[in-house]
């Protein structure tokens, strides 16, 4: 079995034609092709969002988790389930490779019916249905970490055009009071982009007060 093989058999089906490689050069180029998408992606959502990458909104989230959660659930499909006796749910396999056709007397649980509860709704369950609870924790658990591990890599590319083109030399430790001045620079925007968003923590006219009233106190001989 020669090494494309083993790593064919290890990667879904659904992305052996885009991530498989035919040689290291076919590689580099799938690779550097990968970058140049994130980057414009990366672009595309700074566009809409003025705060990102510094801050994910709420509703910025909320659009982002739609769109894995369609990838996501390209790649794992939806579990099939009946209800036995004492209401035990019996598996009847994957939608993927029932090529989604519904078993008979089925239910279907798959991502979109785990986060269609709220976390309340979900809370409860581990009372109200054990096992059911027990399926969709699993499911919601390792969405989760998908959902994050986009986020993260989205942001990793958004840094990056922000950065590019910015010198990487180092220089001399700063000051503290350079510090503070740079600190203050970021939450004047941070705060701006917050009291956009009706964040209601945040505001603008009483983090400027706060502010001069800190650098009077600072600067109090």
């Amino acid at each position: 079995m020669n090494a494309k093989t083993k790593i064919a058999s290890a990667i879904p089906a659904t992305t052996l034609d885009v991530v498989i490689p035919t040689s290291v050069k076919d590689a580099a180029y799938k690779f550097a092709k990968t970058g140049e998408t994130s980057a414009t992606i990366a672009r595309y959502v700074m566009d809409n969002d003025a705060s990102f990458p510094d801050e994910v909104s709420k509703e910025l989230k909320a659009d982002l988790n739609a769109g894995f959660m369609l990838r996501a659930t390209e790649l794992w499909g939806d579990e099939f389930y009946k209800i036995g006796d004492g209401g035990t749910y019996i598996p009847l396999g994957n939608s993927i490779v029932l090529k989604n056709e519904t078993p008979q007397g089925s239910i279907r649980v798959g991502l979109s019916y785990c986060f269609a509860m709220s976390q309340q709704e979900f809370g409860q369950l581990k009372n109200k249905d054990p096992q059911l609870h027990g399926i969709v924790k699993p499911m919601r658990d390792k969405f989760s970490k998908y959902s994050h591990n986009n986020i993260t890599a989205l942001k990793l590319a958004a840094r990056s055009l922000l950065n590019d083109g910015k010198s990487k030399a180092r220089t001399g430790n700063k000051n503290f009071v350079d510090a503070l001045i740079e600190m203050f620079i970021t939450f004047d925007k941070r705060v701006l982009n917050a009291e956009a968003r009706t964040d209601a923590t945040a505001s603008a006219l009483n983090y400027r007060m706060a502010k001069d009233a800190f650098w009077t106190a600072y600067n109090k001989k």
